[in-house]
């Protein structure tokens, strides 16, 4: 799947410094996060022979095994977001970064108790990760999931974290 991003506008470029925006308030993301679609990005980590999942230790999804990602900075390029989120996630850095597709996430529950649950665009990344494993306090259970162990774990992983990773495999080559 390609993807091309375009910072211009009357034929000339747009100073992408000029989009990026400080933390909001607590308050004004709650706001958001209750009445808008978060555009998001999810990577699937190639990473000592299998695919980086990770326990979610908040809401939504929490409990859940699931890729390491969150939402997209405004004003940032999209490899920049991705590498910096990865980096900030679970300390890798990134090698051969792919887009593999888009996908849309729906949940009850959110980390914000607001009641409208969340609802997110994700952008499907595949990529090989470099470097030691060190989890942030949002994530936990780091596992590395080779063929052998997700047909083990198959039957309890979310259909998105399914979907995601076999076609992570598939893109890699892996017959499943």
């Amino acid at each position: 799947m390609d993807y091309k991003e375009y910072a211009l506008e009357d034929k000339k470029p747009v100073d992408l410094k000029d989009l990026t925006a400080s933390h909001i308030s607590k308050e004004q993301y709650v706001s958001a996060h209750q009445n808008t679609i978060i555009v998001c990005v999810d990577i699937m980590i190639w990473y000592n022979g299998g695919f980086l999942l990770v326990k979610r230790d908040n809401f939504p999804a929490k409990g859940e095994m699931w890729s390491i990602g969150g939402r997209i900075q405004r004003g940032i390029l999209m490899e920049e977001n991705i590498r910096k989120k990865v980096k900030s996630e679970c300390n890798l850095d990134l090698d051969r970064l792919v887009l593999l597709r888009l996908g849309r996430t729906s949940f009850k529950t959110d980390p914000f108790n607001h009641g409208k649950g969340t609802d997110t665009i994700n952008f499907m990344y595949l990529a090989e990760g470099i470097g030691e494993i060190k989890l942030d306090d949002l994530h936990s259970k780091p596992t590395i999931v080779d063929l052998k162990k997700y047909n083990l774990i198959k039957e309890s992983l979310h259909p998105y974290v399914i979907d995601f990773i076999e076609l992570a495999f598939k893109e890699r080559g892996i017959k499943i």
